[in-house]
């Protein structure tokens, strides 16, 4: 429940602090007293969103405090977040010109989101604008699921929706591209197939390049070969037979005097490295002759090889290894793109038969609560001088799945018997849907776990009879839950139990926004002003009294 609200530096407000009392409380004052800007405060301390703001002195800031009184079953939550829990909390808010929002509960400092999920347990607030916004089906829509009584249900089959239609998407998406996609995975696979065959794991490019190049030039590097056997082996005066003359020669030096023994080592090296040298060489020789028959195939390897580091724009065979595995793990990863789309249609047929069940079972809880709640709602409207009205509460079904189940929710309305039922927005009346706005909000109060409901305004359109039947309605509202009622209307001005008055007063020069908590005697001035206007006749007070004793 609020207890109290302390404003300082806001809008027309220099400093201000309003006390409420339990259950039915209303504001009055004339129009462009102040009530809005007292609302917005109210509504900026609870955690509205700071826009637009303006301050009685732009270079102080400005202050919005409330004190709250919390029942203890809300001890959990204050742990949860780690705040200090009292009976009496407190909400201060700080806002600056030059400075960010500042938010306290209990002196600890908050996040707003943090106040925001308390306040949310604490508050609701209602307005006109809102009365229009339940001509929309969506909003028809939650008021059914909040009275069937099966929101956790509807929320997890909202949840699972979700991830249906992301799978739906993503099989139209696939499905519309299908061709595209087939030819993009064939084409991948042909990518894949390509280098597959090059077997690239076994491939050396430099030894390949290296044994191709003595390869192509095999008969010239044979007829140098021949040249150079010539020369070692030409007859007299060969090579390796002047060496071996010449070993002889160096053999009779160191006979002759062991100072030549370094030069006839030399020779003897000598004459071994040139034998080594004429085998290598014919070997060599060898070796060409056996590869000569892989020149071919070693030139298409290579020119394969060339081509494909070309195509994928690499020039190296590691390269085309990661090439390679990149299309292995794509081609592995989601195979054909027919078999993707088939796995994505049991997907979906899955998640349908898992989705179907509670969309039905949430579509019968519907039905059930559309019967009583019509019934509910005619009885309020009757109260409130329309018995001849009647509310036919239309759920539909269809046999596609959507964010709401399978069904259209539509309110139908007849004021007057013999006419027509037809939609809300378009048969029903500024008055009529004030009484209809608050109508729905006693049904909801009924199961209402929200100590503290603001309604501002909500009666605009109604009066004589039907006025007085509003005020009995906030009042036993009142009776459930603490109310703030901005209202204009005498008769529901008189059922209050706190009475506040909203005025502005001039000080030091300056117009400031005032809030007085009425005595019995300043109410009746007040309500009999609201009759007639300022400098109310006897008449017009004596209506006031009668209205406050009917209280």
């Amino acid at each position: 429940m609020l207890v109290s609200l302390y404003i300082k530096n806001f809008a027309l407000i220099d400093e201000l602090r309003v006390e409420f009392g339990p259950g039915f409380n209303v504001v009055t004052g004339e129009t462009g007293s102040g009530k809005s800007v007292v609302l917005q405060a109210l509504q900026l301390a609870l955690g509205a969103r700071a826009e637009g703001v303006s301050f009685y002195n732009p270079d102080s800031k400005c202050v919005l405090e409330l004190v709250i009184a919390i029942g203890s079953h809300y001890k959990q939550w204050f742990e949860e977040n780690e705040l200090d829990y009292d009976k009496h909390s407190i909400i201060r808010r700080e806002m600056g010109k030059a400075q960010k929002s500042r938010i306290f509960i209990n002196d600890t400092p908050v996040k707003q989101a943090v106040l925001n999920q308390l306040t949310d347990q604490l508050f609701s607030f209602h307005s006109q604008n809102e009365s229009y916004s339940f001509l929309k089906n969506a909003e028809q829509l939650d008021f059914l699921d909040e009275q069937a009584r099966q929101q956790i249900l509807v929320d997890d089959y909202r949840k699972k929706y979700k991830s249906y239609k992301a799978l739906n998407d993503e099989y139209e998406a696939l499905r519309g591209r299908s061709e595209e996609m087939e030819r993009e995975w064939a084409y991948q696979q042909h990518l894949k197939s390509e280098l597959d065959a090059l077997n690239l794991e076994h491939i050396n490019q430099e030894d390949l390049e290296r044994r191709y190049e003595i390869l192509s030039q095999s008969e010239k590097i044979q007829s140098i070969i021949d040249e150079l056997n010539g020369l070692f082996e030409s007859e007299p005066y060969g090579l390796n037979e002047q060496l071996r003359q010449a070993q002889r020669l160096s053999s009779s030096l160191v006979k002759a005097s062991e100072s030549f023994a370094e030069i006839n080592n030399r020779m003897q090296s000598l004459a071994i490295e040139a034998q080594d040298l004429y085998l290598e060489i014919n070997q060599s020789l060898e070796s060409i002759d056996l590869e000569s028959s892989a020149l071919e195939e070693i030139s298409a390897l290579l020119s394969e090889l060339h081509r494909l580091q070309q195509k994928h724009g690499v020039s190296t065979v590691e390269e085309l290894k990661v090439k390679h595995n990149a299309f292995a793990s794509s081609l592995g990863e989601d195979g054909s793109y027919a078999d993707r789309i088939k796995g994505l249609e049991d997907a979906l047929l899955k998640a349908r038969t898992e989705l179907e069940p509670i969309a039905y079972q949430i579509s019968d809880a519907r039905k059930s609560a559309a019967i009583a709640l019509s019934g509910s709602i005619e009885t309020v409207l009757s109260s409130l001088e329309m018995p001849g009205s009647r509310i036919a509460i239309e759920v539909s079904e269809n046999e596609d799945l959507g964010t709401n189940g399978v069904n259209e929710v539509n309110f139908k309305f007849q004021a007057n018997k013999g006419s027509d039922l037809l939609e809300l927005k378009k048969v029903v009346s500024g008055g009529e849907l004030s009484r209809l706005a608050l109508a729905i909000q006693y049904i909801k109060g009924e199961a209402n776990t929200i100590p503290t409901q603001v309604f501002d305004e909500i009666d605009t359109g109604v009066s004589g009879q039907v006025a007085e039947r509003v005020a009995q309605l906030f009042e036993a509202m009142g009776e459930r839950n603490q109310l703030l009622v901005i209202t204009h209307l005498p008769q529901v001005a008189a059922k209050g139990s706190t009475h506040l008055k909203v005025y502005k007063e001039e000080t030091e020069g300056r117009i400031n926004t005032r809030v007085a908590q009425l005595t019995e005697t300043a109410r009746q001035e007040e309500i009999a002003s609201m009759i007639e206007g300022n400098n109310p006749s006897e008449t017009a007070l004596s209506h006031a009294r009668t209205l406050l004793t009917r209280h």
